[in-house]
């Protein structure tokens, strides 16, 4: 918009303003309405669902929530034993430290455990075909 050197000028001016607001108070009202109907429990709830199976697609996301669940299970489980239902507060503290030492210890140790156990389960299932062949050239 240039000068405005009239009143039929200014009246243009003013309708063309007029306008523009009305149409962004269109948009700001739709871009409203998406909000709302985007922050609904079910759109939140579908949403949610639709990243966790990305994000539990993807491999090392996986492993890791592997690790992480056995590695405080393990915790989980060591405290349960060391404390029991302990209301000494000495055993209970030393309970925690216990069980977040071992939480770390499997979390990090776990991928070398999972890999001796694949080695060990692949060593038993040849031993196992290998007596099974045995045995059926012996009948």
């Amino acid at each position: 918009m240039g000068k405005i050197s009239n009143e039929a000028e200014l009246k243009a001016s003013i309708r063309e303003l007029e306008l523009k607001t009305v149409q962004q108070e269109k948009a700001l009202k739709d871009n409203l309405k998406a909000t709302v109907h985007s922050f609904r429990p079910t759109n939140l709830i579908r949403l949610g669902l639709t990243s966790a199976k990305k994000v539990a697609a993807t491999r090392d996301i996986r492993s890791m929530a592997v690790n992480t669940f056995v590695g405080l299970a393990a915790g989980y489980l060591t405290r349960k034993v060391f404390i029991g239902k302990s209301g000494n507060i000495f055993k209970r503290t030393a309970g925690a430290a216990v069980q977040a030492a071992i939480t770390k210890l499997v979390f990090r140790k776990l991928p070398d455990i999972q890999e001796k156990t694949v080695k060990l389960i692949a060593g038993l299932n040849q031993k196992n075909r290998k007596g099974l062949s045995r045995s059926r050239d012996v009948r």
